[in-house]
């Protein structure tokens, strides 16, 4: 935790504490330092132009496609790149679903997925969703149970973005395949969750750079060679026809980097991000008896999501401001009420209105969880309330 002063003697303040990494991470430094050059002026060839500023740029986008196709173990040419992970699940449920097809999804996914569901079937498919567990898990019963009749897309998120719990996506594959579905996943969150993504019969994964560290406005759709795409997005052909638009260099060459990092440092990450989370919760546990910890184990090993009996959780971060995390009762589109995650799980409204997310990262350290400790520690003692137990 970086701490600023006003000069000796002078008042030493910290700097605000961000623990919210599921929802956006963070630019690495290094991620920014690639993209500089190509926000210059020298560097304005369009990528899809034939002189040499257009070559150049061209290039770029083809190293950093490089770059994303290794992360999940794919080939290069089957990265299409969108605008975010949004649109890249929105054309993996439009371009890889037909008329006449079954549509199935769990109860959990991103919105960006379920607000599809009803123009899927005003366009002619049928969609199911499939219910999950108390701590979030597919039925993969169900699954088998709804694809007894013609499907032929499953999209299952790699890992949930509320509560963390990351789905068996060898079983789903396995299923799908057997059923005659191809499977797509939000890999968002977990990227390494899908890796390697043909090997293990994932038809197509989404990805967003703006959740391992990079720009914002950039995402990838993964799509594999043998599944024909129907594009979303047309006009120009480019991207072989399957989404069209300039693309934009410098975001792109910042997810190639993105990309190449989060793949060189996924399992030390992941080792340090447990023993932090760990010692948030232990922390958080001893200051609140009755704590726990939502969704299942395997986990994103970053994402805390705690239920708190007796807290409002929402004058609780008020009391926090300095710290950036969620509350579990908000969804998406901002209403009061339980997010869609939290109700298909089984929790009551109270228990969400009691429960946060804290989301761990990359440039966390102890002393920042230590430092957030403290002030819950703080904030619980004056919340008026006396600790269960």
């Amino acid at each position: 935790m970086t701490e600023t002063g006003n000069g000796a003697g002078g008042s030493i303040a910290r700097r605000p504490i961000y623990l919210d990494h599921q929802a956006s991470t963070p630019l690495d430094p290094r991620v920014r330092e690639a993209m500089l050059p190509w926000l210059e002026a020298g560097r304005a060839g369009n990528p899809h132009s034939g002189h040499r500023a257009g070559r150049a740029a061209a290039d770029a986008i083809e190293l950093a496609r490089r770059q994303v196709a290794e992360l999940l173990g794919a080939a290069p040419a089957e990265i299409v790149f969108t605008s975010g992970a949004t649109e890249a699940n929105n054309l993996a449920l439009f371009g890889l679903s037909r008329p006449g097809g079954l549509v199935v999804t769990s109860a959990i996914e991103h919105p960006s997925v379920l607000a599809c569901l009803p123009e899927l079937e005003a366009a002619g498919r049928r969609c199911r969703q499939i219910a999950v567990d108390g701590d979030g898990r597919l039925d993969l019963d169900a699954l088998a149970a709804a694809l007894d009749v013609p499907a032929c897309l499953v999209s299952v998120m790699a890992a949930n973005n509320e509560i963390g719990t990351r789905q068996d996506l060898d079983a789903i594959a396995a299923i799908a395949g057997t059923h005659g579905a191809c499977l797509h996943t939000d890999a968002t969150q977990a990227p390494a969750d899908a890796a390697p993504v043909a090997a293990r019969g994932i038809a197509a994964a989404s990805l967003s750079a703006h959740k391992i560290y990079g720009p914002a406005g950039i995402g990838a759709l993964y799509v594999s060679r043998d599944r024909p795409l129907t594009a979303r997005a047309v006009g120009g052909g480019q991207q072989g026809g399957r989404r069209a638009g300039t693309l934009p260099v410098a975001p792109i060459v910042g997810f190639g980097r993105a990309a190449a990092l989060a793949r060189a440092a996924a399992a030390e990450e992941a080792a340090r991000l447990e023993d932090l989370a760990h010692r948030f919760v232990t922390g958080i546990e001893a200051a609140w008896p009755g704590t726990r910890r939502n969704g299942g184990a395997p986990r994103l090993p970053g994402c805390v999501h705690l239920t708190l009996p007796g807290i409002d959780a929402a004058d609780l971060l008020l009391d926090l401001d300095e710290i950036a995390m969620s509350t579990g009762s908000a969804c998406a589109t901002g209403a009061p009420g339980p997010s869609h995650v939290l109700k298909a799980i089984g929790m009551s409204d109270a228990d969400a209105h009691a429960s946060i997310r804290v989301g761990l990262g990359r440039f966390t350290t102890a002393d920042d969880v230590d430092h957030a400790l403290s002030r819950f520690r703080e904030a619980l003692a004056t919340s008026g309330r006396p600790a269960p137990g």
